[in-house]
């Protein structure tokens, strides 16, 4: 079963547990900043240079783009560059370049950065701490970081027994042995905090899917692919209930480098 590797220049290689594939993209691509970065457009001014760091298949780095005029620059990254395709096409004329990246080693200038955003990366990092110091590095001396993750203690999956939770704890076990943490979202704040960001401010939300499909497909498919596939049946049994309800838990949190 994959497990977190260690390169030879002492950097944590995490897998990916969505993992990149077609499916995967299209999963990914379905979020807006509407559906998954609202918390982050107050802070959105024209002119702007934001990072979307762990950007995925690019929609919410077009939509933060389109938020701060010509005068802006959005730069997209995420370790898979096979993911922008699409994004590219779609950017047209709009301020925003992607680039394939590692969170831990970002090749960006120092305090270069108003704002880093970053929706459903830290969950999936073994060293988050280690990303934020480079956050930290990027951002100017008056700069946000907006973070946003989930927290699988939080979880309502409904109607529910025994072979769903054990599907659903092999699930979160998988993330685990991949470097993840599938509580991340209560830790944002005291990562943040930890990193040496101030006035941090955290809130939360629900997300709850109003098609079954995408969801149960996105993690049947893991599992399948962890060879797991009694769970991965357990899970798409569950979803041919039209009664069926999956609700995850999502924390948000906003900090400044210096305030």
């Amino acid at each position: 079963m994959p497990r977190p590797a260690r390169r030879k220049d002492g950097m944590t290689t995490e897998v990916y547990t969505p993992g990149y594939d077609p499916m995967a993209i299209d999963f990914m691509r379905r979020r807006t900043i509407a559906s998954h970065g609202h918390f982050i457009v107050p802070l959105l001014k024209p002119g702007m240079r934001i990072l979307d760091l762990g950007c995925g298949p690019g929609t919410i780095t077009l939509d933060i783009a389109s938020r701060l005029g010509f005068d802006g620059v959005v730069v997209g990254v995420d370790r898979s560059d096979a993911q922008f395709d699409e994004a590219r096409a779609a950017a047209g004329a709009l301020p925003v370049t992607f680039h394939a990246m590692n969170a831990y080693r970002l090749e960006l200038e120092d305090e270069s950065f108003d704002g880093v955003f970053s929706h459903a990366l830290f969950e999936h990092l073994s060293q988050p701490l280690n990303a934020l110091t480079e956050v930290r590095r990027v951002l100017k001396s008056d700069g946000f970081v907006a973070l946003r993750s989930p927290d699988w203690g939080g979880l309502v999956v409904h109607p529910s027994d025994e072979k769903l939770q054990a599907a659903m704890k092999a699930r979160m076990e998988l993330q685990t042995r991949n470097g993840g943490n599938v509580y991340a979202g209560r830790e944002l704040s005291v990562w943040l905090k930890q990193a040496e960001f101030k006035s941090v401010q955290v809130s939360a939300s629900y997300e709850i899917y109003p098609e079954n499909a995408p969801i149960v497909e996105h993690i049947a498919s893991q599992l399948e692919r962890d060879g797991q596939r009694e769970h991965a049946s357990v899970w798409r049994k569950w979803g041919e209930n039209p009664e069926a309800m999956f609700a995850q838990a999502w924390f948000e949190g906003i900090a400044f480098k210096r305030r």
